[in-house]
């Protein structure tokens, strides 16, 4: 493995927390494949447009304000073209605008990886699984049944 594309992957990870969090949606998206999977909470997307759908609706149902943080990035089976990455991340959140009063956690969780070195230089996710570890449902996101 390169320090070259560790920091890549690196960047990726760290790009996919500020966007989020953020709620630059479009930002988000980018940093996927266009067959990307997404697995989270029993949830399977496949492609961007699926992907985009799942973030763009967090936005629907009023306020929420997350900051995902994360350590422990490990690389496996690298090759120039592609690379598997498991981190720890937790995630801080409220359904309500911020600042919020007090912090909880609201998850903590293994993300598993698998990114691919696009044409254009950049490395982007190509498989995302959210592997619960800790959760807190009283913080989930909103859900309006549609």
């Amino acid at each position: 493995m390169t320090a070259e594309i560790r920091a890549a992957v690196d960047a990726v990870m760290a790009e996919w927390a500020w966007h989020i969090d953020h709620g630059d949606v479009d930002a988000l998206v980018a940093l996927f494949t266009d067959d990307a999977r997404y697995v989270a909470g029993g949830v399977t997307l496949d492609g961007k447009g699926e992907i985009e759908e799942r973030y763009r609706s967090r936005t629907r149902h009023g306020a929420r304000t997350t900051r995902h943080v994360y350590s422990g990035l490990r690389l496996t089976e690298v090759t120039p073209a592609a690379v598997r990455a498991t981190s720890t991340w937790i995630c801080y959140a409220a359904n309500a605008p911020a600042p919020v009063e007090g912090t909880r956690v609201f998850l903590v969780a293994d993300f598993l990886d698998r990114l691919t070195h696009c044409a254009d230089g950049r490395w982007r996710l190509a498989e995302r699984t959210i592997a619960d570890v800790f959760r807190d449902s009283t913080l989930a996101p909103v859900r309006v049944p549609v």
